[in-house]
Parts: structure tokens; sequence; C-alpha cells
């Protein structure tokens, strides 16, 4: 982040599961919940931005970039199990269950952790003008981000985790059917519908994507792991993104001289 912080105006940053994995020691702090803390305090000492803001263009113009903290909830999955398969499940075999630690009564892979991120995204005016504060062409954004259209050519939004189980492929052609029990929130999939971003960058899932689902397009471009980049690189391509090949450049969500790049080809959001 400290690179990324010295290379653009303005990074903006929302942490995954594997960030707030905690040492057992307790050298990153009491918990889970204390590692979140951690995260924000370094992003706030790099200038990294983890609150909404209001970014100005060339021309008057601004974009309004909106982070949304989240977690996954097993429940997320409402697809018929894969019986044909003997697979241990999702609390058995992903590892945040056993190396985040919440206090309690939150657990990983239930619904009151994935109500409890959701909540953190309420009340950050102060912190947004915090971040804010002293640095030229920001301009934070209130609570009531239902407003952050004003006065903005683009609402653009990102989380970690999926907000819509459409944006996932289907479970029977997962190789590791129960790992849909660990990879979206419902409570997040409502802040975006009532956002309505042009555009909503999502992760996780590392499986390419572009798709338009209720007014509101999605947009995955995962880097992945190298073993992954090898074994199946057309289910992580999006138009010309291909991580394959050893290209690693971004890929362009909005360009402010020609605002929203054109729908991208992507295996699985055609299929």
């Amino acid at each position: 982040m400290a690179l990324l912080s010295s290379s653009f105006g303005a990074v903006f940053f929302v942490p995954g599961n594997h960030d707030v994995w905690c040492r057992r020691d307790g050298s990153e702090g009491a918990d889970s919940s204390a590692k979140l803390a951690r995260l924000e305090s370094v992003c706030e000492s790099l200038g990294v931005l983890t609150t909404p803001q209001r970014v100005a263009l060339a021309g008057g113009e601004s974009v309004a970039v909106v982070p949304l903290l989240s977690f996954y909830h097993a429940s997320f999955d409402t697809e018929p199990d894969v019986t044909r398969l003997r697979l241990p499940s999702a609390r058995a075999s992903v590892s945040d269950y056993k190396a985040t630690r919440w206090p309690r009564p939150l657990a990983c892979g239930g619904e009151p952790l994935a109500e409890w991120f959701d909540a953190l995204n309420d009340g950050r005016a102060d912190c947004a003008a915090m971040q804010a504060a002293g640095r030229t062409g920001l301009t934070p954004l209130g609570d009531d981000l239902a407003g952050a259209r004003g006065g903005c050519t683009a609402v653009i939004s990102f989380s970690h985790f999926v907000p819509r189980i459409e944006l996932v492929p289907e479970k029977r052609y997962l190789v590791y059917p129960p790992l849909m029990q660990a990879v979206g929130s419902r409570p997040l999939g409502r802040r975006v519908a009532a956002l309505q971003p042009d555009v909503h960058v999502f992760g996780h899932t590392h499986f390419g994507w572009d798709d338009r689902v209720d007014g509101v397009r999605y947009v995955q471009a995962a880097l992945a792991t190298p073993h992954e980049r090898a074994r199946r690189p057309a289910s992580l391509a999006v138009g010309d993104f291909r991580p394959d090949t050893g290209s690693l450049a971004p890929l362009c969500v909005f360009d402010a001289s020609r605002g929203l790049p054109a729908p991208r080809r992507a295996a699985w959001s055609d299929h």
C-alpha cells in the first residue's frame, strides 16, 4: 500500500478475509476486530483512503468512490446442496474459521458478523472528513450516500466480498461447491442496491466478471494465484485483461475523458 500511495493521487482500500487473520500470540491485537482497527490506522498513516470520497476530475467534474466493508455468511448460499460429492463443509476446510477470532457473540460464517461489518459503513462522515483534510481534489461524502450521485459523473463502489449470488458460478459448476458458503453477503447486496452505483467492483472468488444486474454493473478482475493463472486462465479473463499472459496491469473501470468502458467479455458472466 505504501508503494501504491506514493504512485497514485488517491488509493482506496477495503480489507478481505486474509487481512483479518490474527496470530494466536496476540501480537496483532486481541482478536480480528482489533486487527481490523489496526489496519485502519495503518491506512491512515499511509494516506490510503477507506471512506467514501468525491474525487475531482479535470474540467470540474468528479467521481464518487465508495469503499464498502463486508464479510461473508454461510446463509448467503441458497442453492441446493451438491449431494453427488462427499466434501468437507466450509467450516471444516476454509482457513478463516481457524485464522480469525471475533468477540462473542460474533463468529466466522454467521449472519451477525456480516451485519456487524455492514454497520461499520454507517457513521463514517467524520473519518471521511479527516482523511480528506488537506488533500487537493478530495471532498468527503457524508453518511447519506444516496446523495453521492449529486454533481458526480459516476459513482463507483467496491467491496472484497460478493454482493449477489448471481455473481458466482452455479454451485454445481464449482470444483468445491461448499465454497458458496464463504463468498458473499446479503447485507452488502442490500447496501449496493440502495446506492445504485454505476459500477460495483468486487473480488474474493477469482472469476473474471462483467455483467449488469438490476441496473448495476458488476466487475471483477482477479489476479488470482499463479496456480490458478496456469490452470484456468479463461475463467480469469475480462476482455483484454489476461493475468495468465504475465501482463498484470490494472483493469480500467472509469476513464475521466471517456467515462465507463464498454462491457467486456468474461467467460462466467457470459455463461
